[in-house]
C-alpha cells in the first residue's frame, strides 16, 4: 500500500473490471515528497498501464483482447513521430487522456487526477501528481526502440 503520513490509502476503483485493475491496487514506493512517497516510472507503468500495454510495452497487455481499439505500442513512439519522442504530448495523454478513446471521455479522471488522489489530494496530491507523470513518462521514453 502506499504510505501517507503513517495511514493506509487506496484508490477506490472506478466502474468496470477494466478500471479495477488499472487503479485498485496500490505500489512499491520510492521517491519521496513530502510524507507520500511517488512510485518509479517502471512501478507506476507495471501497476497502471501494463494491463493494457503489457509489462514491456508493446500494446499487448492482458487486457488488450477485449478492448475495442488495441492499444499503442509505446515502444515505437519515437519511430512512428519521425525519430523525435513527443514528451509534451505523452504528458498530456497521461495526465488527461489526450483524445485516445480507450481512455475514457474528458469527464471521466484520467492518470493526473488518480495519482492527485493516490497523494492524498490537495498540494501534496498535486505535488505527488506532476512528480508520478514526469516519473512515467520518463520510463515510457526509456522503452523506446532504437
Amino acid at each position: 500500500m502506499i504510505s501517507l503520513n503513517q495511514s493506509r490509502f487506496t484508490v477506490p476503483g472506478i466502474a468496470g473490471a477494466f478500471a479495477m485493475l488499472c487503479v485498485a491496487s496500490t505500489v512499491a514506493v520510492s521517491a519521496p515528497i513530502g510524507e507520500a512517497e511517488v512510485p518509479t516510472g517502471r512501478e507506476l507503468f507495471l501497476h497502471h498501464c501494463a494491463q493494457c500495454h503489457g509489462d514491456d510495452g508493446a500494446g499487448d497487455g492482458p487486457m488488450a483482447s477485449v478492448l475495442t481499439l488495441k492499444p499503442a505500442d509505446l515502444t515505437t513512439l519515437s519511430k512512428r513521430a519521425n525519430g523525435k519522442f513527443d514528451a509534451q504530448r505523452i504528458v498530456e495523454i497521461i495526465r488527461y487522456g489526450g483524445d485516445i478513446s480507450g481512455h475514457g471521455t474528458s469527464a471521466m479522471p484520467i492518470w493526473g487526477m488518480i495519482f492527485s488522489i493516490e497523494g492524498e489530494g490537495g498540494k501534496v496530491g498535486a505535488a505527488y501528481s506532476r512528480i508520478a507523470v514526469i516519473n512515467l513518462k520518463n520510463y515510457i521514453e526509456a522503452l523506446q526502440k532504437k
